[in-house]
Parts: structure tokens; sequence; C-alpha cells
């Protein structure tokens, strides 16, 4: 888990980090993976498969609260938009992923 922290905070500082549904809704940057939080409702998840449908990106739902990986409150989706962050996150994500 420490390692997912430190690719989003890697990805935060480099402004790689889409944080929040409306922004990754209405984002021309392409996304390259989409987290969802554990209390996600039904609503987000549809949106994140359908945003990921359009990026053609991987969606992952959680067993944690995305808030307690980047320290920011009520947040439960965020977009990665950086290819060698999000594909760092896939490879290490077996601590982190829920049903998806």
């Amino acid at each position: 888990m420490h390692k997912i922290i430190s690719y989003l905070g890697f990805a935060k500082k480099s402004n790689n980090l889409i944080v929040g549904q409306s922004p990754i809704k209405r984002t021309d940057k392409k996304l390259y993976l989409i987290l969802i939080g554990k209390s996600a409702s039904e609503n987000l998840e549809n949106l994140a498969k359908n945003v990921a449908n359009k990026h053609n990106c991987e969606h992952l739902k959680l067993n944690v609260d995305i808030s307690e990986l980047i320290n920011l409150k009520d947040i439960k989706i965020v977009g990665i938009t950086d290819y060698n962050l999000a594909k760092a996150i896939i490879e290490n994500k077996e601590n982190i992923i829920g049903e998806r």
C-alpha cells in the first residue's frame, strides 16, 4: 500500500492526478487509470466505467477510501493522466483492490 500512496503523491505533485467527479467527466487529458474509493455510490461507479470506456483505460474499485491515500477530504474518484504512474499502480494493485 505504501507504493500506491507514493505513486499517487507523485501524480498529485506532477499535476497528473485529476480529482473528483466533475473534473474527470470534463477532462480533455488522456486518462490511463481511474480509481474509485470503497464508499463510492453505484452512480459514481457507472460514471467511472463510462469514462474508462471513453478513454480506453482501466478502472479499479479500491478496498480503501481514496481520501485516506491522498490526504484530501471526501474524494471518491481520481484519474491518472501519466502512463507510467498508472502502469505502476496497476502492477501493485494487489493490496488495494476490491471488486471490479
